[in-house]
C-alpha cells in the first residue's frame, strides 16, 4: 500500500506541476498582452487563478503527502479538500462566464461592449468568486460535510453522513451537471451562429473587422475546447468512477484524481497554445535578459581592452 501510494504521488506530481507553471504563467502575464486586455482576458485570468490554485495544492501538498506518507497532512486533509472545492468552483463558474462571453460576442456584437464592459466584468468575477467561497463554509464546514483524503484509492472523497449525501447530490452532482449542460448548449448555439455568420459574410468586409472577427473565432475555439475537456472530466468523475468495482483501485484513481488534475492542467496548456503572445512575451523577456548580459559582457571586455592598451603604451 505504501509503495502504491508513492507511485500515485509520483503520477500526479508532473501533471500538476505542468498545471502550476501553465496556469500561473497565464494568470501573471495576461494583463501584459494587448489582445487579452478585455473582458475575455479578465475572465480567462479568473479561471487560470482557480486552476493554478488547484494544481498547486496537488503538486505541493497532495503529491508530497502521498509520496512521504505524511500522517499529519492526511489528518488535516479536509482543509486542503476545502481549498480544492473552492478552486474548482472558481474555475467552473469562470467556464460558464467565458461561454456566455463568447455567446454574446457572436450573437450580439453591437451590445457586447456594453454588456461585458470592464466594470460589469469585474462585478461578474467578484460575484462568481463570492458564490464559490461563501457557500462552501456553510456546506462543508458548518454542516460538517468534509472532503478528505482516503488512502485506499488515493482520492479525495466526501463524508458519508445523510446531510453530506444530500449536499453532494444537490451542491455538487446536480449543480455541476446543470452548468455543464448550460455550457454545452451555449457553445453549440454560438458555433451554429458562427457558421451562419460565415455563410453571409460580405466580401467587402474591412481588413480590420476581419482581423477582429478572426480573433473572436480563436477565443471561441479555446472556450469550446476547454469546455469539452471539462465535460469529459465530469463524466469520468461522476458517472464512470462510481460504476467501477472497488477492487480496481488504480482505475478509480485515474478516472477521478488524475482526471481531475488533468482538466485543470489542460486549461492552462490550451490557453497558452491558443495565444501565441504568451510564448512571445516569455521568450522576448529571455532574449532581453540575454542581450543585456551580452552587452554588459561586451562593455566589460572593451574596458579591459582599453586598460591593456594604455598599459602597453
Amino acid at each position: 500500500m505504501v509503495a502504491d501510494e508513492r507511485i500515485a504521488g509520483m503520477v500526479v506530481f508532473p501533471i500538476a506541476l505542468i498545471g502550476v507553471m501553465a496556469n500561473w504563467t497565464v494568470a501573471l502575464l495576461i494583463r501584459r498582452l494587448p489582445s487579452l486586455k478585455n473582458s475575455f482576458g479578465r475572465l480567462t485570468a479568473s479561471q487560470s487563478i482557480g486552476d493554478a490554485i488547484h494544481s498547486t495544492v496537488f503538486a505541493f501538498i497532495f503529491s508530497p503527502m502521498c509520496f512521504f506518507s505524511v500522517e499529519i497532512m492526511k489528518t488535516y486533509s479536509s482543509a486542503f479538500g476545502h481549498i480544492l472545492l473552492i478552486a474548482y468552483d472558481i474555475s467552473t463558474y469562470s467556464h460558464l462566464c467565458i461561454s456566455l462571453n463568447r455567446f454574446c460576442s457572436i450573437v450580439a456584437p453591437i451590445k457586447y461592449d456594453t454588456i461585458f464592459s470592464m466594470s460589469n466584468t469585474k462585478k461578474l468575477i467578484m460575484f462568481s468568486w463570492a458564490c464559490a467561497v461563501l457557500p462552501s463554509f456553510y456546506l462543508y464546514i458548518y454542516q460538517d460535510c468534509r472532503f478528505y483524503y482516503i488512502e485506499d484509492f488515493w482520492v479525495f472523497t466526501f463524508s458519508t453522513t445523510p446531510v453530506c449525501n444530500t449536499i453532494v447530490w444537490y451542491a455538487d452532482f446536480l449543480k455541476y451537471n446543470s452548468i455543464v449542460i448550460s455550457i454545452v448548449i451555449i457553445d453549440v448555439i454560438t458555433v451554429s451562429k458562427v457558421r451562419s455568420y460565415k455563410a453571409g459574410l460580405s466580401k467587402t468586409t474591412s481588413q480590420s473587422h476581419e482581423k477582429k472577427r478572426s480573433a473572436e473565432m480563436n477565443f471561441l475555439k479555446q472556450a469550446c475546447l476547454q469546455a469539452f475537456v471539462f465535460v469529459c472530466e465530469l463524466i469520468t468523475y461522476f458517472l464512470i468512477t462510481p460504476r467501477v468495482d472497488g477492487s480496481e483501485r488504480w482505475l478509480r484513481f485515474f478516472l477521478s484524481t488524475v482526471a481531475w488534475v488533468c482538466v485543470h492542467m489542460l486549461d492552462g496548456v490550451i490557453t497558452l497554445s491558443f495565444n501565441k503572445e504568451f510564448t512571445q512575451t516569455i521568450f522576448r523577456g529571455i532574449k532581453i535578459k540575454d542581450l543585456s548580459g551580452h552587452i554588459g559582457h561586451h562593455q566589460e571586455n572593451s574596458s579591459n581592452a582599453g586598460a591593456t592598451h594604455t598599459t602597453r603604451h
